[in-house]
């Protein structure tokens, strides 16, 4: 647990290095903004829907499971439904290895499910009015492809809310097939327009990039936070369920690896991890009273 003026985080190791929720007050009462189960253990049969976890090495999903690196054809584990979706580390348990005050680090290695030798780590700070988070994949013997992003779940009924806001100022949203990118982008428009009017019902698992300013605000009717991310090349993925929503900041998009750097000139891929030099995403929230 971690503690600071006015809000309360609640982090559970065993469970993939997530956030199981987070608390802030309002009117004298605290709220939690995330959706989640009410017991954490309720994770380890339903591992993807709930609180906020960090996906690495590679965020979203991998087309089959597979991808070339190098000139070789490399394949990841897929789940009972065939896919290849968020990593390997958000169903594994993860070892805190540095707790002080209001910090505390986290690491996971990826182990055999993945082809090279590597590990995330994860940094959580809780502040008065803030969440700092840092996630880095880093390789430990060779270089190899890498993306890694965070895959929170907000509640869409924060302290009575009625509908939620919701505005992301891309440039860009990928054109999808089969939930997956083509690598040919387009300008966001009409559901696709996040400008904050309310999301109401429209059903959304769409990424977005071209941000000269990479942030998500979120507005609730009593509370309006934040979502800032820093990367190389920085996408958001936005999912609207009918019972939550998620605003998700990555390092790349969906299916990264498989996307040809030539496939439009404004095509923003996958990055490398390697040693000494691991690729990085920062993300920090912000919150105010309305």
């Amino acid at each position: 647990e971690l503690r600071a003026s006015g809000t309360r985080a609640l982090i559970e190791p065993r469970y993939g290095g997530r956030i199981h929720q987070l608390f802030v007050e309002i009117d004298g009462r605290e709220e939690p903004l995330l959706f989640a189960p009410p017991e954490p253990a309720m994770y380890a049969r339903e591992p993807f829907a709930g609180g906020c976890y960090p996906m690495a090495p590679w965020p979203n999903r991998i087309r089959g499971g597979r991808f070339f690196w190098a000139g070789r054809e490399y394949a990841v584990p897929l789940d009972a439904a065939g896919q290849a979706l968020h990593g390997l580390v958000f169903d594994q348990p993860w070892q805190v290895v540095a707790r002080a005050g209001r910090v505390v680090e986290m690491v996971c290695g990826f182990g055999a499910g993945w082809p090279w030798e590597g590990r995330a780590w994860e940094r959580v700070e809780l502040g008065p009015g803030y969440l700092a988070l840092k996630l880095e994949v880093r390789s430990a013997r060779e270089a190899f492809p890498a993306g890694c992003g965070w895959h929170p779940w907000f509640r869409r009924d924060v302290a009575g809310s009625r509908d939620v806001g919701l505005a992301v100022p891309a440039g860009n949203r990928y054109v999808l097939r089969d939930h997956l990118p083509t690598g040919e982008l387009a300008t966001p428009s009409g559901d696709f327009a996040l400008e904050g009017a309310p999301l109401g019902a429209r059903r959304l698992d769409d990424c977005y990039t071209g941000f000269q300013t990479p942030a998500a605000r979120i507005d609730w009717d009593r509370l309006s936070l934040t979502v800032a991310f820093a990367c190389s090349r920085p996408h958001l993925q936005v999912y609207t369920p009918p019972q939550a929503f998620c605003v998700e900041p990555q390092t790349c998009p969906p299916d990264a690896f498989n996307l040809s750097a030539g496939a439009t000139p404004s095509y923003e891929g996958a990055d490398i991890a390697a040693p000494g030099r691991p690729l990085s995403l920062t993300s920090r929230w912000t919150w105010a009273l309305l």
